[in-house]
């Protein structure tokens, strides 16, 4: 059964919705203890994603050797990029 009671009555929140005073009590001790908790998993969260970040960011693929392109291959891009050639 859940903190709603049978009859309708919540015990945690009063009519207007907001929590009450027993409830207020109860967490507040684990308050400090839960935004501390929130801080180190955003921590190790962001930091997650700046090591990808830069792991990733700093790839070079110069050192890739890039095979020949057929001939024919060539000349169709050529005839699509209308005779340009690279420089």
């Amino acid at each position: 059964m859940s903190s709603q009671l049978r009859w309708g009555v919540n015990k945690y929140q009063d009519a207007s919705s907001r929590m009450s005073p027993a409830l207020l009590r109860a967490r507040s001790r684990y308050t400090k203890r839960n935004i501390a908790t929130g801080i180190v998993i955003a921590g190790i969260v962001v930091s997650i994603y700046a090591y990808a970040a830069t792991a990733t960011g700093s790839d070079d693929f110069s050192d890739v050797p890039m095979p020949p392109l057929p001939e024919n291959a060539v000349e169709k891009l050529r005839r699509e990029r209308g005779g340009e050639s690279r420089t």
